[in-house]
């Protein structure tokens, strides 16, 4: 954002009915303008059709030779009853052959259906909902062999031994487009602070254990915001050490618009004991693990306003920033595994642009690899049409490359760019680069 921009995000960015609306307004004056064309400074493999989901888990198996994918029939709208998802996989040169396992009943075109690697396995875990139940299912890639888990899970730890769930069914009612559209049975659904909420699966014997109810978490460090409010939890994720985990705490007016809510972030052990949350000043988007020790979120921080920060956990109050200057939007951040590397990326700008980038954390370096077209009918309409489609970067287990959801071709299309050594050898080519100040 230029500073004209920034100082119009900050005067409605707490409505968001106005804020869409001037984006639209402003972005439809320069798409009297030709679109313009992609650009990156490596080449793009794009795979037409595919697509992985969120950030937060890399689709690459521990080998990285093996990249999931999800594949729909349809695009441009939103998931219907009875509309199946493909799962499988890319193999072979370059990761251009696919496999196919099965199709799933559960997903969204933001979070997929979960996909997930089990740990240094052959086995890969997704959600799917049988006989009125959200549920999980396992699959050995080689063998075909295969389980089903009866929950749906969020996240996986590393080690492959725990997985963390909660209420899917809850969360399309309280933020539609990242919850399953089939209705079940499940008790307190539409509560507003329910006594469930996070739940813990052994993936070994399949059993599911609770272990951290809403109605005692809006006990803790409770807001005044949060009175009278229609209260869910969400985007679990695991520690690279797989001790604990980190979620967004959201509550909304059950009377007002699903898109304005209030966020905070929380970390809690695998016994469901609250180890932080910490200070997001009622807004935090996007999250990840540097390391065992530090969450990345892009969020309101007081003395910093909306960036990238990163906090220690154990330590609540100690915060610092990632591209003070230069990342000036939200984005969808994830670390490689030297845990010095950032990738994130961009919102459609002005000219509906979004940008790939790579943020160098030892030379406090942002490099702009790829800027990348997205049609206007990618645009989702509204919170309850959201089928747009988010660059959702992550990385190989090596350092080498990442991979990515685009429209720039004018279809949904799975991408990978692959940075050779570069990364390793601090020779990054980009397109722009800039220090933060």
């Amino acid at each position: 954002m230029n500073k004209i921009e920034r100082f119009v995000y900050n005067s409605v960015r707490n409505n968001p009915i106005v804020k869409n609306k001037i984006r639209n307004i402003y972005q439809s004056i320069f798409d009297l303008f030709p679109l313009d064309q992609a650009q990156s400074s490596y080449p793009i493999l794009e795979r037409p059709g595919y697509f992985y989901g969120f950030h937060d888990h890399s689709p690459f198996s521990y080998d990285n030779t093996k990249l999931l994918a999800n594949k729909a029939e349809f695009d441009l709208r939103m998931p219907k009853l009875g509309d199946t998802l493909t799962v499988g996989f890319f193999e072979g040169k370059d990761h251009q052959n696919f496999i196919k396992l099965t199709e799933t009943n559960a997903w969204s075109w933001h979070l997929g259906c979960k996909l997930q690697w089990v740990g240094k396995t052959n086995k890969v875990i997704f959600n799917d909902h049988i006989c009125g139940s959200n549920v999980s299912r396992i699959i050995d890639v080689e063998s075909k062999e295969e389980r089903v888990l009866e929950s749906a899970v969020g996240s996986v730890s590393p080690d492959g031994l725990w997985a963390i769930g909660y209420s899917f069914a809850r969360v399309q009612r309280c933020m539609p487009g990242y919850g399953y559209i089939q209705d079940v049975e499940e008790l307190g659904v539409d509560d507003t602070v329910p006594q469930d909420g996070i739940y813990r699966v052994d993936l070994d014997s399949g059993l599911k254990k609770d272990i951290l109810s809403i109605k005692d978490l809006v006990k803790i460090k409770p807001e005044s915001s949060m009175k009278n409010m229609k209260h869910y939890v969400t985007h679990t994720v695991i520690s690279p050490d797989s001790r604990r985990f980190i979620f967004l705490h959201r509550w909304i007016d059950p009377m007002g618009p699903v898109d304005k809510r209030i966020s905070r972030l929380v970390v809690a052990d695998f016994d469901g004991k609250i180890v932080d949350i910490f200070n997001t000043d009622g807004m935090v988007s996007h999250i990840g693990w540097q390391d065992s020790n530090h969450v990345v979120a892009y969020c309101r921080v007081p003395q910093y306003d909306d960036k990238y920060v990163v906090f220690e956990v154990g330590k609540p109050d100690l915060s610092s920033i990632i591209g003070n200057k230069t990342l000036t939007s939200d984005g969808h951040p994830s670390f490689d595994s030297s845990e010095r590397w950032m990738v994130t990326d961009s919102y459609p700008d002005r000219r509906r642009i979004q940008n790939l980038i790579i943020f160098d954390t030892k030379s406090n370096k942002k490099y702009e690899v790829a800027k990348l077209p997205q049609p206007k009918e990618f645009q989702s309409p509204s919170h309850h049409k959201h089928w747009g489609c988010d660059l959702h970067p992550r990385w190989d287990r090596k350092s080498e490359m990442v991979c990515f959801d685009a429209t720039f071709s004018g279809v949904r299309s799975l991408c990978t760019m692959n940075f050779g050594n570069d990364i390793l050898e601090d020779n990054l080519k980009c397109l722009s680069n800039t220090e933060a100040l």
